[in-house]
């Protein structure tokens, strides 16, 4: 009841506030007016004009003669105009703004009764040395977005010219060295992540390959790491706030075709058995959009439109068993894989689909429509909609050691519709206001092509271990998701004298509804191809439901985001401002999973009924010091909390997965047949068998959402030729992260009373668990442990500045350093549980982040040659060097006892022996040279002879990406041209076939090197066959296979796979028309 009353209150203080969702989408003009003596004009009147559109904003200079225009549309060029009573009017033009830019301008009217002199207008230099600058940022202009490579079109190709960022397209953007999952993506201030958090990317559509919105309706990025604007929130990684285009007085457009295939990919990274490096297989990737906008009602009413598909084609290159010309091959050969094909249609009336050549298919559409209303001087209004529906197959896995059958395949699919609402109000000449009202619902669902049938393992059929997989994907047998997320912001400013005051709020409502059920068809292992034609499994997994009349349980829940936040922005003196601000953000579950009153027996203080409410708060301060008054030399930064939140499937985990609604058998050696009708399983299992029904995911009541303290400071310089240098120091310590332990585990106890461990130390678990109900009972609660560190320097030259004003440039080099106890890069509790390396699973030493790459080197160059007449060449470079990722070491089986199902290494990290007489370890089956020769790869594992390795102290070869961008524009008609766009993705590889690849680590070899054999024992000494002595009495034994290639020598190479298309030079052509 006191939790229905506080919700009841909160909503009604947020209705009563506006509410929701934060982000800068507006920029604003302000400055000084004063005479020739420096006396204050008080009542000068300043317009400015965006002149593209006619919009007009005006107000009146204050007491101490100063002026702020807010709520300006990012871009221009602007005019700005100032007129006095008794003083001649001044203007400023060729005025561009960018996103939350404050473009500073001070003007000395003159009396009109006096001889003209010369104009005094001074305004900023740049966008970097400006007085709005306080914490890590990077601004992606519209001339970048046009100049520089890209082939996937994609929000992350521009988040990466931040030196702080390290992108994909599908594995998103980690800012500042944390999770993507901890990012908030905008558009135009409007939140467009993935509330739930499946995709990699980020982004709705993430997993269906589609972008949120198309490139061409976004005219600028910023990228904020530690922005100190507290109107700024929702992240502990970064802000990505994409601003869209809008229509003008000109009516103006473009129609486009970027496309490539196969013809125009280079060959193989790695020659075949014969030497020859083999060309690409059949694929295609083609864009094809337009977009138009102008008056509706000249200088008054204004429309933009985008539209855009595409659809490509990707071969899955794996070869088996004597293929030549793959990057590696399942060697399986083709007659096993008919076996198993033939048994499954013959005894089980089920076709698994080919094993030969499986091409997946990428499809969408992206329309995106804007209207934008001068409703007068002082009020401005938009609405626009952003529309994707997407789809693409997946789960046809394929690699050295496993191979799915094409009839694991299923279509994701996605429909995202966002509609947003915005007004920005100016109140006489020192109060603003920005409201923002927002709708969003996204679709996903998982359709399987082939028809219901359990997902079936056949483990080791090949000369490695390797394994085969049919049947309908055991995650994607009733898979859909639904979200709603309702956002509405208002922001109030109020000048006064020096001070710039906001107040706002920022509030969220988000409905979920889940349908996940794994393994909900059934999922079998089978220890050998005979073992499946005979149908004796050994192991066996389903998820059925518990509630009667409702066969497939959905997770349905929501909550609110509540934030309320105030700033003061002083400037101090003329060329120091400070900002202090505070914000609170409070997270409110109305609704509560079931309860399971079995678990209380075992855990009494544990229940499945409880969420919590987190309330964090995120005080704030930055500063901007123009030290010589000139925007010559700027010091900047601030410190300061920002607080974010989880993804919704972790929560959501909670409603799936109490015990009360879906029932789940994992059974190993189970006495059963395998039954191929879905929808028959089993759920009674034999009593002689060790059965385990139910896993339950719990949230600590006490949870503090994600909350981390940044502390930067950095220097700009102004340097010759409109270059500017800056160095720039960012801590990040983490205040709350979230971390998992798995309750059901209990550590053995020796027949002293002390945890067991093992030789190296590590606590040994039981192989009796608390509870013999559940197969795990994992709790998701907090740690304080982890920090990221990074120093940059780098230069940037903006385009239209200095004495090559066709030139754009940006260098940076940055050092970094990053630790956490778990770097949770799964949605699934039992996944982010086992998966995460560790001496203890249940306690997690701190250790080097997934995230961390220590040095990362950026550059990225335009530059435009114009002829004359229209005729112009630009050429865009972007180079990324940077080092690998990093790995750990694990044995392939169960060493501590903890039971994790994955039959390959998860989570128990290897030790390092100190030499040959190891007091811990003995070395069965393995040569101690070639031991030492692979502890001599790695100059950490040196370091750590006599210890158990730290997790992720490895790390993947490093890398370099050089990609171009060619355009060329020729005049056609009057204010129209055409452009032709060569787009060449690793130039490296172009030049040298060598060159340019990407190296990953495969986790199928390096988790295969190390296997944990048990402990040496007086029976295993006393036999000589085993060849143990009376010294490894008490050792671990542990067998070791030193990586090889492929003529049967040891090599390092042989640990790391070969990225085969993107190791390949890439070249797409583009033509784009514009009116």
């Amino acid at each position: 009841m006191k939790r229905i009353i506080k919700l009841a209150f909160l909503l009604l203080f947020a209705v009563t506030y506006f509410s929701l969702s934060q982000g800068i989408t507006t920029s604003s003009i302000s400055g000084t007016v004063v005479d020739i003596d420096g006396k204050p004009l008080v009542g000068a009147t300043v317009k400015a004009t965006h002149l593209p559109s006619g919009t007009v904003a005006g107000v009146m200079v204050k007491s101490k003669g100063n002026f702020t225009i807010p709520g300006l549309r990012p871009g221009g060029p602007y005019k700005v105009e100032v007129t006095m009573v008794g003083f001649k009017p001044e203007s400023k033009e060729d005025i561009y703004l960018t996103v939350g830019q404050e473009f500073s301008l001070r003007f000395v009217l003159q009396p009109k009764d006096i001889q003209t002199r010369e104009i005094q207008v001074i305004s900023d230099r740049n966008d970097i040395i400006s007085s709005n600058r306080t914490g890590a940022s990077q601004t992606v202009t519209e001339v970048e977005i046009a100049t520089l490579p890209t082939i996937a079109r994609s929000i992350h190709d521009y988040s990466r010219l931040s030196p702080l960022v390290i992108s994909s397209t599908s594995e998103g953007s980690n800012v500042g060295a944390r999770n993507s999952k901890y990012n908030n993506i905008q558009v135009d201030g409007a939140a467009l992540g993935d509330a739930f958090g499946l995709p990699t990317s980020g982004t709705p559509g993430g997993q269906a390959g589609a972008e949120p919105i198309s490139l061409d309706a976004i005219e600028e990025f910023q990228v904020s790491i530690a922005p100190f604007d507290v109107r700024q929130g929702m992240f502990t990684g970064g802000l990505i706030n994409a601003i869209t285009r809008s229509g003008t007085n000109k009516l103006r457009g473009s129609v486009y075709f970027y496309g490539r295939n196969q013809n125009f990919v280079g060959k193989s990274p790695i020659p075949d058995a014969n030497g020859v490096r083999q060309p690409y297989p059949d694929f295609s990737d083609y864009f094809i959009g337009g977009r138009v906008g102008g008056p509706i009602i000249s200088n008054k009413l204004f429309y933009f439109v985008n539209v855009e598909t595409k659809n490509r084609k990707d071969p899955q290159r794996v070869g088996l068993a004597g293929d030549q010309g793959y990057p590696f091959n399942f060697n399986v050969p083709r007659d096993t894989l008919e076996k198993i094909r033939q048994i499954a249609i013959t005894k089980y009336g089920y076709d698994p689909g080919s094993y030969d050549l499986y091409t997946r298919k990428t499809e969408d559409i992206k329309l995106f429509l804007r209207a934008d209303y001068n409703i007068n001087q002082n009020n401005r209004l938009t609405l626009r909609h952003n529309f994707v529906k997407a789809n693409q197959g997946n789960a046809v896995t394929r690699s050295q050691f496993a191979f799915s059958f094409s009839g694991q395949e299923y279509i994701f699919n996605s429909m995202q519709n966002q509609t947003v609402l915005q007004l920005n109000s100016i109140f006489a000449s020192n109060m603003a206001n920005e409201l923002r009202l927002v709708y969003t619902a996204i679709r996903d669902k998982r359709d399987p092509v082939s028809k219901p049938f359990p997902s079936v393992a056949i483990y080791d059929i090949g000369p490695k271990g390797e394994d085969v997989y049919l049947g309908v994907e055991r995650f994607s047998q009733a898979n859909a998701l639904d979200q709603d997320i309702i956002e509405l912001t208002d922001n109030f400013t109020y000048f006064f004298g020096d001070h710039t005051f906001t107040i706002g709020t920022s509030n969220q409502y988000v409905a979920f509804n889940n349908l996940f059920l794994q393994d909900y068809y059934g999922n079998y292992g089978f220890n050998s191809i005979a073992d499946f034609e005979a149908g004796k499994p050994s192991q066996y997994q389903l998820s059925y439901s518990l509630l009667s009349g409702e066969p497939q349980p959905r997770a349905k829940f929501k909550y609110f985001q509540l934030g309320f936040y105030a700033q003061d922005e002083w400037k101090v003196l003329s060329n120091l401002k400070l900002t202090f601000g505070l914000r609170a953000d409070m997270f409110a579950f109305p609704e509560n999973p079931p309860q399971n009153d079995s678990l209380t027996k075992y855990f009494p203080d544990l229940r499945t009924d409880e969420l919590p409410t987190p309330i964090a708060f995120s005080p704030r301060i930055g500063f901007n010091w123009d030290v010589f008054k000139d925007k010559t030399l700027q010091v900047r930064g601030g410190i300061g909390s920002f607080s974010g939140k989880t993804p919704g499937v972790w929560i959501s985990n909670q409603f799936s997965n109490t015990g009360t609604d879906i029932g789940r058998i994992d059974v190993r050696n189970p006495k059963i047949t395998f039954e191929p009708d879905p929808f028959k399983q089993i759920t009674k299992v034999d009593s002689l068998t060790p059965i385990r029904t139910t896993e339950i995911n719990i949230t600590d009541k006490n949870l503090k959402m994600p909350q981390v303290l940044r502390f930067n400071l950095a220097v700009d310089k102004e340097l010759p030729y409109g270059f500017i240098g800056t160095i720039e120091f960012l801590y990040g310590k983490t205040l709350y992260d979230m971390v998992y332990k798995n309750l059901n585990r209990q550590i053995l106890k020796a027949s002293n009373g002390q945890d067991s461990t093992l030789p190296d130390g590590r606590p040994v678990y039981s192989r009796f668990d608390v509870s013999p109900l559940f197969t795990n009972v994992l709790l998701m609660t907090n740690t304080t442990k982890g920090y990221q560190t990074s120093i940059t320097f780098q230069i940037q030259k903006q385009f239209g500045k200095g004495i090559l004003p066709d030139l754009s440039f940006n260098f940076a080099y940055t050092w970094s350093r990053a630790k956490d106890v778990n770097s949770l890069t799964s949605s699934r509790a039992i996944s982010n549980w086992q998966y995460n390396r560790a001496i203890d699973p249940n306690n997690p030493e701190l250790g080097t982040s997934l995230f961390e790459i220590p040095h990362r080197i950026l550059a990225n160059l335009s530059y435009r040659f114009n002829y004359g007449n229209g005729f112009s060449t630009s050429f865009g470079i972007f180079y990324e060097g940077r080092s690998g990722a990093p790995f750990s070491l694990a044995y392939s089986n169960d060493a501590n006892g903890d039971r994790t199902p994955d039959r390959r290494a998860t989570n128990d990290l290897v030790y390092i022996p100190l030499a040959k007489n190891d007091p811990v370890m003995v070395l069965k089956n393995g040569n101690w040279d070639e031991l030492n020769e692979f502890i001599s790869w790695f100059p950490s594992l040196e370091d750590q002879r006599g210890k158990i390795s730290e997790r992720n102290s490895l790390r993947q070869p490093w890398y370099n990406q050089l990609d171009l961008r060619i355009t060329q524009e020729f005049p056609t008609l009057r204010g129209q041209s055409l452009q032709i766009y060569v787009d060449i993705l690793n130039v490296l590889n172009l030049i040298n076939s060598d060159w340019g690849h990407l190296k990953y680590v495969s986790s199928a070899v390096y988790d295969r090197a190390f296997t944990y054999n048990g402990i040496v024992t007086q029976e295993l000494i006393d036999d000589p066959k085993n060849g143990f002595t009376q010294s490894d009495l008490g050792k671990m034994i542990v067998t070791f296979s030193i990586p090889k290639d492929s003529q049967g020598k040891p090599s390092k190479d042989a640990m790391f796979n070969t990225s085969d298309l993107v190791s390949r030079w890439q070249i797409q052509f583009g033509i784009r028309y514009s009116f």
